[in-house]
């Protein structure tokens, strides 16, 4: 079998030379090579409207929890206490904090 030339400077190429050596002139088209489709995976996503009601619930849990260990760590709650009001004469209204004990 004989050797392909180039067309424009006559040089001996190869069969697998896509491109001549000597001169650089494309000699044939590359053969692509397709891989056959798959197909995609369907994966639902959630909206964004989701997604944001979740980060707020996520904030507002941490907020609390964060202002629980805070007031605990600074003695502040007393599980056992409750207000109560004293009434006065003419009206005058006392707040106080009673502590009760089990």
């Amino acid at each position: 079998m004989s050797q392909p030339l180039c067309n424009t400077c006559g040089t001996q190429l190869d069969e697998a030379d896509n491109f001549c050596r000597q001169c650089g002139v494309a000699q044939s088209q590359v053969p692509t090579i397709r891989r056959a489709a798959v197909p995609a995976v369907w994966q639902p996503q959630v909206s964004p409207v989701v997604k944001g009601a979740a980060v707020m619930a996520a904030g507002t849990i941490g907020q609390f929890v964060f202002r629980r260990m805070v007031s605990g760590l600074l003695g502040r709650g007393q599980k056992n206490s409750r207000a109560i009001k004293i009434r006065r004469p003419k009206g005058d209204v006392d707040h106080a904090v009673v502590a009760l004990r089990a």
